[in-house]
C-alpha cells in the first residue's frame, strides 16, 4: 500500500470512532496538535521514528507525556502507530482525516494567493463565487507572495488557477519567442 493509503485508512479509523464517540473534533485537534509537535520538534519526532529506541520506550515515553493531556483514544492511537512503525506517518494521517472530514461535510479548502492582503469585501466575493461554482462550503485560506507582481493565485486541492501578472506575462514571453516573424514584414528604415 502506498504511504497516502495507509495513512487513509488509518485516518478513516479514526472519524469512524469519532463519530461513534461524538468527539471527532477533538480527536482531529489532538492529532494536528501531535502532528505538528512533531513539525516543530525534530528531537520528538527523532526519538518517535528511531530504530535505535524500542517500541515499550516510545509507547511509555507516550503514556507520561501525553496521558491526562490528550484524549486516551489518541494515546491508544499513537501506541498502535508505534506497534506497527507507522508513526512517522501522523502528518499524513492528520491531513487524511482533515480530507475525510471535509468531504463528509460537503467543505473545499481553498488557498488564494495575491501580493498584498485583500481586503475582506474581496475575500467575501471570492468565497461566495466558489460556493456557488463548487456547491460546497469554502473554507479559505490567505497567503501573501511579494514575489507575485499582481493578479491572484487560487488552489483548490490539486487545481492551480493562475491568474497571476507573472504568469500572463511568462505567457506572452512564451508566444512571442515561438512565433515566427516572417522576414519581409520586418521594418527597414
Amino acid at each position: 500500500m502506498a504511504g497516502n493509503e495507509v495513512a487513509r485508512v488509518y485516518a478513516a479509523s479514526l472519524v469512524e470512532i469519532g463519530d461513534e464517540k461524538g468527539i471527532l473534533s477533538q480527536l482531529e485537534e489532538e492529532l494536528g496538535f501531535v502532528g505538528g509537535l512533531m513539525k516543530e520538534d525534530k528531537d520528538f519526532k527523532e526519538y518517535l521514528v528511531s530504530p535505535s529506541f524500542s517500541q515499550e520506550s516510545k509507547k511509555d515515553f507516550l503514556n507520561k507525556v501525553f496521558s491526562g493531556k490528550l484524549s486516551d483514544y489518541i494515546v491508544k492511537f499513537l501506541r498502535i502507530l508505534i506497534e506497527n512503525d507507522r508513526q512517522s506517518a501522523i502528518g499524513e494521517i492528520h491531513e487524511s482525516m482533515v480530507d475525510l472530514i471535509d468531504i463528509a461535510n460537503n467543505r473545499q479548502r481553498v488557498t488564494v494567493i495575491t501580493r498584498e492582503k485583500l481586503d475582506d469585501v474581496t475575500i467575501n466575493k471570492i468565497q461566495s463565487d466558489l460556493k456557488a461554482k463548487l456547491n460546497k462550503e469554502i473554507i479559505l485560506t490567505e497567503k501573501v507572495d511579494e514575489s507575485i507582481l499582481g493578479g491572484i493565485i487560487i488552489k483548490i486541492g490539486d487545481l492551480v488557477v493562475d491568474g497571476s501578472l507573472a504568469k500572463g506575462l511568462k505567457n506572452i514571453r512564451n508566444t512571442l519567442l515561438n512565433s515566427k516573424v516572417r522576414s519581409e514584414v520586418a521594418y527597414e528604415d
